[in-house]
């Protein structure tokens, strides 16, 4: 097997994860369960996740980290939030490349009439020097995704985060494809309410956990509410803090896995994987574009980007592709529309089924692309079969 499909799921997980999982089925509580060992040994454990995702997004307070059940729950949340109570004549404005999991809850609260673009060029990267086209006084928050899943390139957000402090509107950043990939920091985004995290990309744990970073004094509604093991004689849930966005018993083995994960980064600096995965794209970037009849959407200008490369070829079906390229060489990758059709209609895919996507990993052999490459060749000129 070769896995290329690291943007979907991280595969292998980082060291220890399985394990950790498997330990934490053995504790017998659950946290702010009762006073016992095993309702303790459970917080420890959620305890230390939350301090390893507060330390690696620079935030100082670890109860500014909720542990959604995914990334996806967690926008949905925000968005909700953002909109409610909104004036009639308010926008929501958000990237041209989002995933559906911004543009779909958008959508059904708010219509597709009051979804404003960004002003973006070409690669979809969101053009800060033309903010000033955007009526400020009318918009209601901002939504962007910090790395797009299907091309790879990196927003501004910082820049973006600036200009939503400026004029106080509420900026909310998409960072499923970014978390422990890409140097970032919440103390330099200005703006910045809210971070969003997939646990099972980059950050190198299991699926089930969407941490998120909440700004000190931002608290939006939560979606559901309900037992939490925290001031449980009151009628409402609390005003602040975790607990306001996790009830339900919490998934202990997905956020020991996480917390297991992240011990990977005591080792391995996010600028470093940046660094190393930017030039792994490169070499892919490189191969590819080789080939007759492969274009890469979405790659005119210089802007950095995580190592997410989208094919297309006229004429072939993603799918097809991605299914020959599994049966020839045994080649894992994502086809289709990437749950991201608004990047598609950017880049002109989206009549096309959308792209073939190759998402290397860190652990990625060089030496794979040449057969790669070769495979596919064969799989648009016919030979082999």
């Amino acid at each position: 097997m070769i896995y290329l499909d690291h943007a979907a799921t991280a595969y292998p997980r980082h060291p220890g994860v399985a394990e950790a999982m498997l330990s934490a089925l053995e504790v017998a509580g659950s946290v702010g369960r009762g006073g016992h060992a095993g309702a303790k040994a459970a917080g420890d454990i959620v305890g230390d996740c939350r301090g390893r995702l507060a330390d690696l997004l620079g935030a100082s307070d670890p109860q500014r980290i909720s542990l959604f059940p995914s990334s996806t729950l967690a926008l949905s949340t925000l968005i909700a939030d953002l909109i409610q109570n909104a004036a009639a004549d308010s926008q929501l404005c958000i990237g041209v490349l989002e995933h559906n999991a911004v543009w779909r809850p958008a959508v059904r609260d708010l219509g597709e009439d009051r979804i404003q673009f960004l002003p973006s060029d070409e690669d979809g990267r969101v053009d800060p020097t033309r903010l000033a086209e955007v009526d400020a006084s009318k918009v209601l928050g901002v939504v962007l995704q910090h790395a797009s899943n299907v091309s790879g390139i990196l927003q501004p957000v910082e820049e973006v985060g600036a200009w939503c402090q400026q004029h106080e509107i509420p900026f909310v950043v998409d960072g499923a494809q970014a978390a422990g990939l890409v140097p970032f920091s919440v103390a330099r985004c200005p703006g910045l309410k809210a971070y969003t995290m997939a646990g099972h990309k980059h950050l190198g744990g299991p699926p089930g956990i969407g941490p998120c970073y909440l700004a000190p004094g931002y608290e939006p509604q939560p979606l559901w509410i309900g037992g939490n093991g925290i001031d449980s004689e009151l009628p409402r849930i609390p005003d602040s803090g975790p607990g306001r966005f996790e009830s339900g018993t919490p998934n202990l083995p997905g956020i020991a896995g996480l917390g297991k994960a992240l011990e990977f980064f005591e080792d391995h600096a996010v600028s470093e994987r940046f660094r190393a995965g930017n030039a792994q794209r490169q070499q892919w970037v490189e191969a590819l574009a080789g080939i007759s009849g492969v274009e890469i959407p979405g790659e005119t200008g210089a802007a950095p980007r995580t190592p997410v490369v989208p094919l297309h070829v006229p004429g072939h079906a993603p799918e097809q592709l991605a299914a020959e390229l599994d049966a020839r060489l045994g080649v894992r990758c994502r086809s289709g529309l990437q749950c991201a059709p608004l990047a598609h209609r950017h880049f002109g895919t989206l009549k096309a089924g959308g792209t073939l996507r190759i998402a290397p990993g860190e652990e990625t052999d060089a030496a794979i692309i040449d057969p790669v490459c070769s495979a596919l060749e064969e799989c648009l000129t016919g030979k082999g079969e």
